[in-house]
């Protein structure tokens, strides 16, 4: 994979009420509540495969928008 794959350190992603991230491009999937035991299948699955791991996949309605319904409201 060599070449095709690059991982990169984030800082903030701004979904802090998801958990540790993982966010796979160009396919703009985001993945949270993540865990370093989940890394392996996202590898296999989604990189190798083309099958996003639908367990792991945060909604559309939940990604940078104030409304998500996992979102604390502000104090």
């Amino acid at each position: 994979m060599k070449g095709r794959v690059r991982a990169n350190q984030a800082g903030c992603l701004d979904q802090c009420e998801h958990g540790p991230n993982v966010v796979v491009y160009p396919d703009a999937v985001w993945y949270g509540h993540v865990t370093e035991a989940d890394v392996e299948e996202i590898i296999d699955s989604h990189i190798v495969d083309g099958r996003p791991v639908e367990r792991l996949r945060l909604a559309d309605s939940c990604l940078n928008t104030t409304t998500c319904e996992h979102r604390k409201p502000k104090p």
